[in-house]
This record gives structure tokens, sequence and C-alpha cells, in this order.
């Protein structure tokens, strides 16, 4: 999906920023390319001057630490200071453009063509921003917000969860029952479900096998089943397939499409959302806390 909407350049720069933040933060790796031009557009947007030809990429820009923290800090930097820019069109932008285009595997800007214009020819504005998430879940590691952003995007998008009440209703419940989207499997081992027939689990190892997983916990050999057959996944065979960040969110998705929620969301009854989704009440405050949360940072 793309990032770029026809939009203000403090529209784009909101954008620009989050995304180079994921994009940093999902680097995996030695030291390379895209490493060098972050450091690059780091020290401009900071006013300093080039790296010198003796340094790595990061040397001197922030203290020790592994490289995947340096990336993550580096990726912060650069979602802030993005996002602070204002005015109309900078020099800075077509650098911005640039290392988008570089961390994207993109093919350079064409001469004339303004920064970020069609740098997604399919653009279509993403619901839900990194800022938004994390003043939704402020406690959870920036990191892993980061590698969920564009998972939960595209789902908001595929099950057309897609107005700020739904999208409010969604990130409630689906952030509790992953503990502030910190946990996309279940903390226990699932012994628990060992021989519910309920859950479809006939085979022995099914409790563990099939234990909840995916943002909303599916849990048990049927349920897989058929969250398997809806995603195009075998997750019989499979089953800790769910608990990878694209499928722990769509099959979050598919479970409040399937159950027809929007249509409770629309009518703002968190009460019915959270009983078709637990069964009861349980944790019933804790997501109502998100809900009132996810309404004041959507609204």
């Amino acid at each position: 999906m793309g990032l770029f909407p026809p939009a203000t350049p403090s529209q784009w720069r909101q954008q620009a920023g989050d995304r180079l933040l994921q994009l940093l933060t999902g680097l995996t790796g030695n030291l390379g390319p895209q490493d060098e031009i972050a450091d690059s557009l780091l020290r401009s947007l900071r006013g300093l001057p080039l790296r010198p030809l003796d340094r790595r990429p990061y040397e001197g820009l922030l203290n020790a630490g592994t490289l995947t923290e340096q990336r993550r800090f580096v990726g912060q930097q650069l979602q802030r200071l993005v996002r602070e820019l204002t005015g109309g069109e900078l020099p800075v932008d077509a650098q911005i453009d640039r290392t988008l285009r570089l961390l994207n595997g993109l093919p350079p800007r064409p001469v004339g063509q303004p920064p970020y214009i069609g740098l997604y020819p399919t653009a279509t504005p993403d619901l839900l921003t990194q800022a938004q998430l994390q003043a939704i879940a402020p406690a959870t590691p920036v990191a892993q917000l980061a590698q969920l952003l564009p998972h939960l995007n595209r789902t908001l998008r595929e099950y057309q969860i897609d107005t700020p009440l739904r999208i409010a209703h969604f990130l409630a419940q689906v952030a509790h029952e992953s503990d502030g989207f910190r946990a996309t499997e279940e903390y226990a081992s699932g012994a628990a479900y060992e021989g519910r027939l309920d859950l479809g689990n006939t085979q022995p190892g099914d409790g563990r096998r099939f234990k909840g997983r995916g943002l909303i916990q599916v849990t048990g050999r049927a349920n897989y089943a058929e969250a398997g057959r809806a995603l195009g996944v075998d997750l019989l065979t499979n089953p800790t397939r769910l608990g990878e960040a694209d499928l722990a969110t769509r099959s979050a998705g598919w479970f409040w499409s399937s159950r027809r929620l929007n249509a409770h969301a629309d009518r703002d009854d968190v009460h019915t959302i959270t009983r078709r989704i637990n069964g009861g009440y349980n944790g019933l405050a804790d997501r109502q806390n998100y809900l009132a949360r996810a309404q004041r940072v959507l609204a």
C-alpha cells in the first residue's frame, strides 16, 4: 500500500518521518548503504558537517550501542526532525525523498518531479500513523509498534475498519488481547487447552500446538483451520506462522470481520464487542481505558 497521497508538505513529512522510523528499525544485518544515507540525512537535519571518511555510519552521532539500538535511535531522531519541519518545499525534502527511495529499494526520483510526488503511485492515506500508535500504547517499545504498523494499516483497509470509531474500538480490543501490542503469542504454554473438544483439539498435543496466537489470540485446532482457510495459509501444518506480525494482525482483522464487529463499533458498544471476543467481560476496564485513549488520539 502506498504512503503518500496528494497532500501538503507538512502531511508528507508526517508520513515520511513515520516511514523512516519503520524502515530503519526493520533493517537487519551489517552496516550498509542504507545506514550511510540515514547518517547523511540525520547530519543534514541537525546542521552537522558530513561524516568523515574514516568514520563508520552513526559514529559520533550517538552513544555506543548495538547496531539495532543505533538504527532505532537514528530512526526516532529522523522521525522527530522530519515531522518538525515547517513551511513549503525545502532543499532537505529532496534528501528525505532520496533516503526513502534507497531504503525502499525504489528508483531515483524523476528529474523535475517534486519530492514525495509519485513516490508510491497508488498512494492512499494511512489510517494510522506511528505517532498515533505510540500515543495509544506508550509503554510498548517503539520498534515493536513500528514492526506492526504497516500490517495494521493493511488490515484496517482490508476489513473496512476505516472510521475513527471503528479503528479506536479495534485497537482497544487488540491492545488488551496482546498485552499492549507486546505479545503475538499467548504467554502460557497452552497445556490448559489439551483435550478441549469445543476448540477442536482432538489430537494429543493440540493444546500447546494451537495455543493463542495473533493480536486477538486465535486458539484451538478448529479456529486455526478456519483462520487458515480465510487467510490462505495452512495454519494446521505451520501454527507458529500465526504469531508472525503480518498474520497476527490480519487474523485479528479476519476475526473482527467474521463476527461483524464493525456494526457494534459504529454503535460505540464496547460491551458487546468485548463479549463477542472474550466470551465474557474479562479485562473490560482495561479495554475501556484503551478505547478512551484511542478515541482521544484519533479525534
